[in-house]
């Protein structure tokens, strides 16, 4: 395993590969955690040189601080990792609201500090938020009083109001971007600082933390049009491979997070985090890299990562689900030229109530999108198109 450090923390050296404790394996039938697998990968990932864990308030429906803090506490992890947390600053209303969140991980993760602490998914509006309630004065005092070590946040919004944030606050010690080889334009498909973001970090001293390296499996199992580009290299590699070859292509990058559910992508990804180096890709490589966006570009209709913030829907519809057959459906070359193919799965979607002729446009889902994905318009586009 690489290690990187961060510009502004001198003690740790962080594991090029974090582990992301967003997509934890289920029980079967079942959205509870399955803890014993988990607990396997936990202990196969630090043996394997892990020492960053990344998760969150909302995560598994605030299952996942508590499911990974009881098998740290049964199996004597704590002085063997690091701990990344964050405020889920849309469930704050007043300053008594931080303190009170703040002390409810630590139960629920058995530990008396959180190494490294995000304000979660940054963006203009929650920004003026966590000034108007007292939110920087609640970090700083958190960390003198010991409780979080490093202050830093993850971001969905613009690069101005990414810029806006790091510029009004110098006492950010690193943040957390959504960066891929199909996302690094931020402007064109996503909410999100891209190049510019990673390159300004760099620039402020922030130490920068990857989500979605791999766009939520996407890019570990992508559709055939990208493995044939892929088998076509000069090079033999796994599609996953080559997606995180190209985040650690940049020394700008601390560690890339990814939601490992099997003990195979833990191995897979370890190996390639050995020996993967900033700046070791040739140019015949990255004209491979961009191939492959150029074919996500012409493919992808909605910039979706399967996050799932945005349910469940007070209408019972699968959001996130309607979105993965309207890309699937486009990847594979499904929608004629009118955009009408009816789908099965999609159908059966429909019939058991969970389509999109049940959004009633309240707008709830929005709100809680990372991506500021338009929901209610894009999934009566995909209604439109899967249906016919």
């Amino acid at each position: 395993m690489n290690y990187r450090t961060f510009p502004k923390i001198d003690d740790c050296k962080i594991s090029a590969l974090g582990f992301g404790l967003m997509r934890l394996p289920l029980l079967p039938n079942s959205e509870e955690i399955d803890k014993e697998k988990t607990r396997s990968l936990v202990k196969l990932a630090i043996e394997q040189g892990i020492n960053y864990f990344d998760t969150a308030y909302p995560y598994h429906g605030g299952k996942s601080e508590t499911v990974f803090g009881e098998i740290v506490k049964e199996e004597n992890l704590r002085d063997k990792i690091y701990i990344a947390d964050k405020m889920p600053v849309w469930c704050v209303e007043k300053e008594e609201d931080f303190y009170r969140i703040l002390d409810e991980q630590l139960t629920k993760l058995q530990t008396d500090h959180i190494d490294f602490y995000l304000l979660h998914a940054m963006n203009g509006e929650r920004w003026e938020k966590i000034k108007k309630l007292n939110g920087l004065k609640f970090l700083e005092k958190s960390k003198a009083e010991g409780k979080i070590k490093h202050i830093g946040f993850s971001f969905h919004d613009t690069i101005d109001v990414f810029k806006t944030i790091v510029d009004e606050y110098e006492d950010f010690e690193f943040c957390q971007i959504q960066f891929n080889y199909i996302d690094e334009d931020g402007e064109k498909r996503v909410h999100n600082p891209g190049w510019q973001g990673l390159k300004y970090a760099a620039k402020k001293e922030l130490g920068v933390i990857i989500m979605e390296p791999l766009r939520g499996g996407l890019l570990a199992n992508p559709p055939a049009g990208i493995r044939d580009i892929f088998a076509a290299a000069e090079v033999p590699r796994l599609p996953a491979e080559w997606a995180l070859r190209y985040i650690w292509e940049n020394q700008e990058v601390v560690t890339a997070l990814s939601g490992m559910n099997d003990e195979n992508q833990i191995m897979v990804n370890c190996a390639v985090a050995s020996t993967a180096f900033p700046n070791s890709m040739p140019s015949s490589q990255m004209e491979v890299i961009k191939k492959a966006q150029t074919w996500f570009d012409s493919k992808i209709k909605v910039p979706c990562t399967g996050c799932r913030y945005c349910v469940p829907c007070p209408k019972g519809v699968s959001i996130p689900d309607i979105f993965e057959h309207y890309n699937t459906a486009s990847m594979r070359g499904l929608l004629d030229e009118s955009g009408k193919t009816f789908l099965k799965d999609y159908h059966n979607c429909v019939q058991n109530n969970h389509g999109a002729n049940q959004c009633v446009n309240c707008g709830a889902c929005v709100k809680q999108c990372p991506q500021h994905i338009d929901i209610p318009a894009k999934i009566q586009e995909a209604h439109n198109s899967l249906m016919g």
